[in-house]
């Protein structure tokens, strides 16, 4: 445990100084970080602490409950190499992650659970963890669930997972231009996941956390290109603060 933590800590500042760096030497947008800060600094340290409880809880339980049947039919996929589990871990879970977040846009008991994310107005890489109880819970459902119940993986692999899990939460945050030409037909981008923070009815759009071909084939993808760079983000209207609660909540 300990030596997962220490090298959590240790991805987690790397990219953190990566995207800081990044963002001073080609900022997309102008950016306060101080108007929010206390609240971006209690949201990270609510999503920190629900991640590592929520990870340790669910963990244990899918391994220990998965049925035999269910391991004897998985056999093959569980053979596979490392770099073969570990690359079908992140297309299977992002493929998941679109439609959990397609419904979070779709069904208002959903949109409940990420409205909290939305209320973004700053967008930057720490602010990017401003996410409610229920919406980290379902989240890690599959990110838990696909690498231990389907895929079989060990600490190792599982740890290189959540590390690649990291770098996207910094990637699709990070307030910096760039540029990944004809990738971005696949990949998603900075520029492409704050068309889907901004207020107006583009938060239907840009759906995908990691790959943009989902949104392409189903319908729910804007070119970032045609979108102004200073279009205003977040929900379009005050939040209360005897809301807050509620939100962190997710209910």
């Amino acid at each position: 445990m300990e030596s997962w933590i220490t090298s959590s800590v240790t991805v987690f500042v790397a990219l953190a100084l990566v995207s800081e760096l990044l963002e001073r030497w080609r900022p997309a947008r102008r950016v306060n970080r101080l108007r929010h800060i206390v609240t971006d600094l209690g949201s990270f340290g609510f999503a920190v602490l629900l991640n590592r409880s929520i990870d340790a809880l669910l963990a244990p339980v899918v391994a220990a409950h998965a049925p035999d049947s269910v391991a004897a039919a998985l056999s093959g996929l569980r053979g596979l190499p490392t770099w073969a589990k570990i690359g079908l871990a992140v297309v299977i879970a992002d493929f998941c992650l679109y439609w959990i977040h397609r419904a979070q846009h779709t069904w208002d008991w959903a949109w409940r659970t990420h409205a909290w994310h939305h209320s973004i107005e700053e967008l930057y890489w720490f602010s990017g963890f401003r996410t409610s109880f229920l919406h980290s819970l379902v989240y890690n459902i599959p990110q838990v669930a696909i690498p231990v119940l389907l895929l079989g993986m060990g600490t190792f692999e599982t740890a290189i997972c959540f590390a690649i899990g990291m770098v996207i939460q910094f990637w699709e945050h990070v307030n910096w231009r760039v540029d990944l030409g004809k990738l971005d037909r696949v990949m998603v981008t900075p520029d492409y996941h704050r068309v889907h923070h901004s207020v107006t009815d583009r938060p239907q759009k840009n759906l995908a956390p990691t790959f943009s071909i989902w949104d392409r084939m189903f319908g729910t993808w804007v070119d970032p290109r045609t979108v102004p760079l200073e279009t205003p983000l977040g929900i379009g209207e005050p939040i209360p603060k005897k809301a807050v609660p509620r939100m962190l909540a997710g209910v």
